[in-house]
């Protein structure tokens, strides 16, 4: 969908056409989805986020302003989202007594959906990472987003974006296992 496509429903919207929004969260669920799965981890996570997210900007789409993109400031939205989501989890691991757990306060589901999705080596890395890292990470990886849209996301100068994602891909390689085919707990890496 074309930027001026999308301004045009949004001026519409503002002017009280809420049918116009499902079109808009029919463009933009998926990608938000997919953003929100890979810094949460967790399909379930990840869905919530979305319904959040496209509720948010609903509710706050008179603050919206066209200098920037849309998506933009919808994943701006779920970025600040996603970062409070991993910071109750933070919390919940440092008072484990507010959360049901097991006997060793680990939360097992959990952790096997973690293991299955991202592997134990990716999932060690993953862990190390802050929330702004794995940002950079997915919108640079996997939505193959330029250094100059993530900017916008991130309120950063593209340049300083390329260094931090150098040095994030080098902090990368430091916790993966040795390629020279045996990892350090004797399993083979890949």
């Amino acid at each position: 969908m074309e930027k001026t496509e999308i301004e045009s429903l949004l001026k519409e919207i503002k002017a009280g056409s809420l049918e116009q929004y499902e079109i808009i969260i029919d463009h933009y669920q998926q990608p938000i989805f997919t953003y929100c799965y890979h810094m949460l981890g967790h399909r379930q996570d990840a869905e919530d986020a979305v319904q959040e997210v496209l509720f948010r900007a609903y509710e706050h789409l008179e603050q919206y302003t066209y200098s920037l993109s849309f998506a933009a400031w919808l994943y701006r939205i779920a970025y600040n989202h996603c970062a409070n989501v991993l910071k109750r989890r933070k919390l919940s691991r440092l008072l484990p007594f507010l959360y049901s757990r097991d006997q060793d306060g680990r939360n097992y589901v959990e952790d096997q959906i973690d293991r299955d999705y991202f592997g134990e080596p990716l999932e060690h890395i993953w862990r190390r990472l802050s929330a702004e890292e794995r940002t950079l990470m997915i919108l640079r990886v996997l939505e193959e987003k330029e250094y100059e849209e993530i900017a916008i996301l991130l309120d950063k100068k593209p340049a300083a974006l390329r260094k931090q994602f150098e040095r994030l891909l080098k902090k990368c390689q430091r916790y993966f296992p040795t390629a020279k085919g045996v990892a350090d707990n004797g399993q083979k890496s890949f």
